[in-house]
């Protein structure tokens, strides 16, 4: 897919997931019909958007028509479609589009995704994964336990709520433990295990060692567990949290950030690889950049930094 068409699904996805939360002002209605009627494509792109968006609220109704206690929250359900409508935004942005479901049944299910791609999974409860590149999970419900293992990768999960069936996430020997919650675990190679929690409260406990006392960690929370050390907390600013989650949208956001870093992280989603001399590898960038387009970061970051960049082949320099 081209950069110009995976723009024109962006756009089209985030006018899809406004559209639905609420009716737009009139400034906002008229920019969307000016958007439409700007390219032949872009209905075609809005309409693809709006089908993903229907068949993800379609599994999400099934899903709450067979858990009646749960179906008559309508503030559950109205967060339940901004989730849906974002992950929406994300397929598409993505360029897949996909919606996978799980089955019951004590049945192990594996699912992953490669370089740049971004994937949603409806699990059989309801509840909903996000897996972010180059990530895999296996997931088993029992009768007793929702079981899912996080085998490499970064992926949120939004829980339906069962106290009865604890929902268990299992990654580089940490288990998170949640009942009904929104949170992301990410397991990189060398770094510690990261735990974001978006809503709710989550029990991180490590694997081998049950009999200790869980760490918990609520809304807008962090908790890491390095090997071999304790498991700690610190809180999130909402700017942070919001950057950390851009993925789920099919950008990197980069918050006064080296360009070492920067190039480590654009790494995770393309085979195009930044390599930033080490004269100007410490300076810093800020800004929202599709995280599949590495080349357009690096021109953009040489521009606002007055660096030079060149391009050849599956590499390009910042000097």
């Amino acid at each position: 897919m081209s950069s110009k068409s995976q723009e024109i699904d962006s756009v089209a996805a985030n006018w899809v997931t406004r559209r639905d939360l609420g009716a737009l002002s009139i400034e906002e209605e008229g920019a969307f019909q000016d958007w439409l009627s700007a390219d032949v494509r872009h209905l075609g792109a809005y309409g693809r958007a709006e089908a993903v968006l229907s068949r993800l609220e379609r599994l999400n109704v099934a899903a709450l028509n067979e858990a009646p206690a749960e179906s008559s929250d309508r503030s559950g359900w109205n967060r339940r479609r901004l989730m849906l409508a974002g992950g929406a935004a994300a397929g598409i942005a993505a360029g897949t589009g996909a919606v996978l479901y799980t089955p019951e049944g004590g049945l192990e299910n594996t699912y992953s995704t490669e370089i740049g791609q971004i994937r949603e999974v409806v699990l059989a409860d309801g509840s909903v994964v996000f897996l972010n590149t180059n990530t895999k999970i296996r997931v088993r419900f029992t009768e007793k336990l929702r079981d899912i293992a996080l085998l490499q990768g970064e992926a949120q999960f939004d829980v339906v709520k069962n106290k009865m069936r604890p929902f268990v996430v299992t990654a580089g020997g940490t288990r998170v433990r949640a009942v009904g919650t929104s949170f992301t675990v990410t397991v990189l190679p060398e770094r510690p295990v990261e735990v974001l929690v978006k809503e709710g409260v989550v029990e991180l406990q490590r694997a081998d060692s049950t009999a200790a006392i869980p760490v918990r960690a609520s809304a807008n929370v962090q908790a890491i567990a390095p090997e071999g050390a304790p498991i700690v907390t610190v809180a999130v600013p909402e700017r942070k949290l919001v950057r950390d989650l851009a993925w789920q949208s099919g950008r990197i956001a980069l918050d006064n950030q080296s360009l070492k870093d920067a190039a480590d992280e654009f790494a995770r989603y393309s085979e195009v690889r930044i390599v930033v001399d080490p004269t100007v590898s410490d300076r810093t960038i800020t800004g929202l950049f599709a995280s599949n387009d590495p080349v357009a970061f690096a021109r953009a970051a040489a521009a606002v930094l007055k660096l030079n960049v060149e391009v050849r082949g599956d590499e390009v320099r910042i000097f």
